[in-house]
C-alpha cells in the first residue's frame, strides 16, 4: 500500500477495535508509537473539519491537545505545532480548558445538540476571536503531507497494524 492509501485505511479502523483501545486506554500518550502520532493528527485534523478548533479543545480528542502539539512536531509541523500551542494558551487564560467545557456540557441529555456559543454563551468570545485568527494560519494540507511522509517511513508498522485490526 502506499502511504495514501496507509493513512485512508488507518484512519477508518481507528474507531473500531483494537485500534480504538489506544485511545481508550490513554496508550495514546506513548508518542514512541507511531500509530499514536497518526491517530492524534487525524483526530485533530478530523474533528477541526468537522466541528472547529473550539470543539477540538471541548471534545473527547482535547483530553489528547498536548501530546497533539507534540506529534505536530514529530511530524515536522513546528509551525502548526507552535500555532496549536499558542490556541491552547490562549483557551486555558480565558479559562476555556477541556474539563471546563465538558462541565458545562454534563448538564445535557444524551444526544442534544447544541452550538459553542448556545452552550458557553459570550463569556468566551474574546478568546475565540484570537483562537479563530491563529487557527486560519494553520497549514491543513502541509500537515497532510508532513502526514504522509511520517507514514511512509513507518509504513511497516501502519501495515502490520492494518493488517491486525482487520
Amino acid at each position: 500500500m502506499n502511504p495514501n492509501d496507509l493513512i485512508e485505511q488507518y484512519s477508518i479502523m481507528i474507531y473500531e477495535p483494537p485500534l480504538i483501545h489506544l485511545r481508550e486506554d490513554g496508550t495514546i500518550r506513548d508518542l514512541s508509537n507511531p500509530l499514536s502520532v497518526i491517530m492524534l493528527i487525524i483526530d485533530f485534523d478530523s474533528e477541526v473539519s468537522m466541528n472547529g478548533i473550539n470543539n477540538f479543545i471541548g471534545n473527547s480528542t482535547g483530553r489528547f491537545a498536548h501530546e497533539t502539539v507534540r506529534a505536530l512536531q514529530i511530524i515536522g509541523c513546528d509551525p502548526e505545532a507552535a500555532r496549536l500551542q499558542q490556541i491552547l494558551d490562549i483557551a486555558e487564560t480565558a479559562g476555556m480548558t477541556h474539563e471546563a467545557i465538558q462541565q458545562e456540557r454534563s448538564g445535557l441529555g444524551p444526544f442534544a445538540v447544541t452550538s459553542f456559543s448556545e452552550l458557553h454563551g459570550d463569556k468566551w468570545d474574546a478568546a475565540c476571536a484570537e483562537i479563530d485568527t491563529i487557527e486560519s494560519e494553520i497549514d491543513y494540507s502541509g500537515i497532510s503531507r508532513h502526514a504522509t511522509k511520517f507514514v511512509a517511513t513507518h509504513a511497516d508498522v501502519f501495515e502490520a497494524a492494518i493488517g491486525h485490526a482487520s
